[in-house]
């Protein structure tokens, strides 16, 4: 356990890691901000991945079922997909993955697992898929999340738990990002910028209530038409309308 908590304790500036530094750029407590990280592992392409796997290898069931569900994948069937693989940051092997298989089999091996169904299983799949030129061409390879559920698993860990050690773990990392953003001095809250590409005029629907509308009745609804002009709307913040220099996009 506490080699996998290691493992997952800090990893540069994921979903939960992000949030958890714009919350404290606002100057948020570490409770609020923790909150704020927690709350984005709910999504679960966060935090959920080794569940996934775990289903994944279910759903798969023994070896002679590989070949079928990696054409599947490359078939884009619906509802299929290839878990434990890829990562946003590294285009080649997570070397993290590399210590989480060896530990799994460590693991395994000292709880007498040494033949387990599933890791027989999931070894296989690593072979197959690594031995496709469709995944390693599009740099899908194991990450720390393709071996963390089965060694949880083997050690007794409910699957219903595994997001929970996820977080456990990497609120050793939110802590010490917070901490660094406060021992900064001068902390400038955090504004990514966002620019508008949507249609120029946009309809605005408002109460029939409003005695300027057309339609004008006593009964409130959302029914009616009034013209937004963003050419006037981005003229006008030009001259200051609307915003503050802090605000501005």
């Amino acid at each position: 356990i506490d080699k996998f908590l290691i493992l997952h304790a800090d990893h540069e500036q994921n979903a939960s890691t992000a949030t958890v530094r714009i919350a404290g750029s606002s100057q948020a407590n570490p409770y609020a901000c923790i909150a704020a990280g927690i709350a984005s592992l709910w999504g679960p392409a966060h935090g959920g991945a080794n569940e996934a796997v775990i289903d994944m290898l279910d759903k798969i069931g023994k070896l002679d079922n590989i070949p079928q569900f990696l054409a599947d994948v490359k078939a884009k069937k619906d509802g299929v997909r290839l878990m434990g693989f890829g990562h946003r940051v590294y285009k080649n092997f997570d070397p993290r993955a590399t210590y989480m298989k060896q530990l799994t089999h460590e693991v395994l091996d000292a709880c007498g697992f040494r033949d387990d169904p599933q890791l027989m299983l999931a070894v296989a799949l690593e072979e197959a898929a690594l031995s496709d030129s469709y995944f390693t061409s599009r740099k899908l390879y194991p990450n720390v999340d393709f071996y963390s559920g089965i060694m949880l698993r083997a050690i007794g860990v409910p699957v219903s738990m595994y997001t929970v050690l996820f977080a456990m773990a990497r609120s050793i990392g939110w802590i010490t990002q917070w901490r660094e953003m406060m021992s900064e001095g001068q902390l400038r809250i955090g504004r990514p910028r966002q620019i508008y590409v949507g249609s120029k005029v946009r309809d605005y629907l408002h109460d029939k209530g409003d005695p300027d509308h057309p339609d004008s009745t006593s009964e409130a609804s959302l029914e009616g038409e009034v013209a937004f002009d963003v050419d006037k709307y981005v003229e006008l913040r030009s001259h200051g309308v609307f915003t503050s220099p802090r605000q501005r996009w």
